[in-house]
């Protein structure tokens, strides 16, 4: 994050565990904005692949956490999926890991181009992680997140009643992943 300007209200969170063969690097932003962000399952290409039941087990996760703190659950929103789809298969296809687009541009204004509001006033933020070696699963990846403050702070935002997310595998994953076998994950979340 050498070098970065973060803008005022921003929130940026960035956790590395590593076990064994498992490299898990996870980042966590939110930010509270004015108002005025596709899809298939594979690409034969790159060999990037989309699983979709393991983002359904996630968002399953991330509400029976949301429950037990005694908050609504998020719903999914095809909306805020399509942002994060766009920007999973981004950073597994170019090898880039950030919030910001491969442009540079802010994260909410890529989750704009999708999470049309027509309020003066929206909220978004976006979880990141990337496991490398091993195929993760929905507590892993739910765990990883509530173990971060920054991440927990996300996942457990009141403010926050939409959800989408994408979870997309890529055998050799180059840049910064180093063309190891990597699951690069999205979650975005929102309210408007």
């Amino acid at each position: 994050m050498e070098g970065r300007d973060i803008r005022p209200g921003e929130t940026i969170w960035c956790l590395m565990l590593r076990s064994g063969s498992l490299f898990v690097l996870v980042v966590a932003v939110a930010l509270i904005s004015s108002a005025g962000a596709l899809a298939s399952s594979s690409n034969a290409n790159s060999g990037l692949t989309r699983d979709t039941s393991l983002e359904s087990l996630v968002l399953r996760e991330i509400n029976a956490v949301r429950a037990s703190n005694g908050l609504d659950p998020l719903a999914p929103s095809s909306a805020l999926s399509r942002a994060a789809i766009g920007h999973s298969r981004s950073m597994a296809t170019l090898g880039y890991f950030a919030h910001e687009s491969r442009d540079g541009a802010p994260f909410w204004q890529r989750v704009k181009q999708f999470y049309v509001t027509s309020s003066k006033t929206w909220t978004v933020g976006e979880n990141l992680a990337m496991f490398g070696g091993v195929t993760p699963d929905a507590q892993a990846i739910v765990n990883a997140w509530m173990s971060s403050p920054g991440h927990r702070a996300n996942l457990l935002k009141a403010q926050f009643r939409d959800a989408g997310i994408a979870i997309v595998h890529h055998p050799t994953a180059g840049g910064v992943f180093g063309g190891r076998s990597t699951w690069v994950i999205t979650l975005d979340f929102g309210r408007r």
